[in-house]
């Protein structure tokens, strides 16, 4: 029983983490068609944001983190991709690939390469079902769950949700409707980066803070996305648990390096096998009687 409640916080806070990435990722990806292969950096940017204004209250700081993806993220689109979209796939990834390099260089310019630390502002473990578990994990999963859920109602429930789905699945109709390409791009870029900022800068208590940290998520929510339907919103969200609960296991069992090779062998046949991704809708059963024979 023990070992099965320590998997699923484990799980649970793997996840948290994931699901923001992964949604961004994928609100980035099924919008704009980009690979942003410079996700990872911007977690490193809110990590090192928390870093930087040490001596502004921690929630002040998350606040400052989002406003800096905001303003980063509006600029990387208006300046570097909005001229590369109608050169495709490629162009757009390259370029992003070189703003990952910018990023990492900038940041081991400021903050030089020796690893950095912030300070936890939740000390101590909660007792969950006889586990001792780390507060501040507990608490910044929950919260990053939150604000999961709250995008996703955003998205499902309201009229912008419904503009922003009605742009992904058909742009020109959407113009024509009056729904503005321009300012739905733009806008769906900041709020997907911005989720990856938001992310680092959340789990910065419980990283260890280098200039190529985001290097190591890129994948996860890579293939959290890829596991899914293509052009799914809500799917990455369900793509991040499977993620979050395949690396668990293997981290619990295996050491860490082989771990590292199991989970990825893992994902890329689970992607081989499916490569239109899982399905995450209840089958639905016919409420007809087959009749029966006289």
């Amino acid at each position: 029983m023990e070992s099965l409640v320590t998997l699923g916080l484990s799980t649970l806070s793997l996840f948290g983490f994931y699901a923001l990435l992964a949604l961004g990722m994928g609100l980035v990806f099924g919008q704009l068609g980009v690979v942003n292969v410079a996700h990872g950096e911007f977690v490193m940017v809110g990590a090192y944001a928390m870093y930087a204004f040490d001596a502004v209250p921690f929630p002040l700081r998350v606040l400052v983190a989002v406003v800096l993806g905001v303003a980063l993220s509006l600029l990387t689109e208006r300046a570097i991709l909005r001229k590369l979209y109608v050169r495709g796939m490629l162009a757009t990834l390259l370029a992003m690939w070189g703003l990952a390099i910018v990023l990492r260089q900038l940041a081991e310019a400021v903050f030089g390469a020796t690893p950095r630390s912030v300070a936890s502002p939740v000390q101590g473990s909660v007792e969950v079902l006889g586990v001792q578990y780390p507060a501040y994990r507990l608490v910044v999963a929950l919260v990053s769950l939150a604000v999961v859920a709250v995008a996703l109602i955003v998205v499902y429930r309201t009229s912008l949700g419904l503009k922003l789905r009605a742009s992904i699945d058909n742009r020109d109709m959407a113009a024509v409707l009056g729904i503005p390409p321009r300012l739905m791009i733009a806008g769906t870029f900041a709020v997907g980066t911005t989720l990856a900022v938001l992310a680092g800068a959340l789990q910065s208590p419980v990283l260890g803070l280098t200039p190529g940290l985001g290097v190591a998520f890129l994948a996860p929510a890579f293939f959290a996305v890829l596991v899914v339907r293509p052009g799914s919103l809500a799917g990455p969200v369900m793509g991040a648990l499977v993620v979050a609960l395949l690396s668990s296991l293997l981290r619990r069992y295996l050491t860490e390096t082989v771990a590292d090779l199991f989970f990825f062998a893992a994902l890329v046949v689970l992607i081989a096998v499916r490569p239109a991704g899982l399905s995450w809708r209840l089958p639905r059963w016919s409420s007809t009687r087959s009749k029966q024979p006289a």
